[in-house]
């Protein structure tokens, strides 16, 4: 039976997307739906590219505290996948 359905909905399944669906599926379980309108991986997005910069220095702490969760999240999805995803370089 096809499921029709869901609490959350996420459309984009670019880097914001695809991680947004992958915690809110790890919070909600099976009640979270994703919807891409191009192949998976595609080079069309807004964010797309091999490199991202993870600051740790902000005007506002708030913004520090969020970039220290980012780390730890990163770690996590590491773990969770067995794979290394996040390189971290200079200091």
């Amino acid at each position: 039976m096809t499921r029709t359905t869901f609490n959350t909905i996420v459309l984009g399944l670019g880097a914001i997307g695809s991680g947004a669906l992958y915690w809110l599926s790890r919070r909600l379980g099976g009640e979270v739906l994703g919807m891409e309108q191009f192949e998976l991986g595609h080079v069309r997005g807004g964010s797309q590219d091999h490199s991202r910069i993870i600051r740790l220095s902000y005007h506002n702490t708030h913004y520090i505290e969020l970039a220290k969760a980012a780390y730890a999240a990163w770690r996590e999805l590491e773990a969770d996948a067995d794979e290394s995803l996040l390189v971290t370089t200079g200091g």
